[in-house]
């Protein structure tokens, strides 16, 4: 490794020490009309406009509920994009020695570890806006 290489990736490698944790994805919520209460898996939230901020490792529910209007949900899936894995491997491989076949070894690990933690996924919709109905309304 060149001298010129090697702070890079030292600072790259303490860059990812430090985002350490699962992987999150802030969602914003709305409804109309506002003040519904927004549960994610169960669990009561926040009342709306507002934001939930799910795991990327697994498939999430949004449920809104507001009194005298139909209660809502919402399934939050998991795309899988390894476009940013792919990227950050390529970037490794190439600090790293810039070979082909460590550019590649590289590419494949950042996808696997990214893939295992969730940081390689998305969730879908990123945005929930929904119009309640007035119960009795619906169809």
């Amino acid at each position: 490794m060149t001298k010129r290489a090697a702070p890079i990736y030292m600072i790259i490698c303490l860059l990812t020490l430090c985002a350490c944790g699962v992987p999150k994805q802030n969602i914003p919520v709305s409804t109309d009309p506002i003040g519904a209460t927004v549960y994610l898996d169960g669990k009561k939230t926040c009342t709306t406009p507002c934001s939930v901020n799910p795991d990327k490792q697994s498939d999430h529910l949004i449920t809104i509920v507001k009194e005298g209007y139909a209660q809502e949900e919402v399934i939050l899936k998991r795309e899988f994009k390894p476009d940013r894995a792919i990227r950050d491997g390529l970037i490794t491989g190439i600090i790293r020695g810039g070979d082909p076949e460590g550019v590649a070894s590289a590419t494949a690990q950042e996808v696997d570890e990214q893939e295992r933690s969730g940081d390689a996924y998305v969730l879908k919709p990123a945005l929930v806006t929904i119009k309640l109905t007035p119960k009795g309304d619906e169809i």
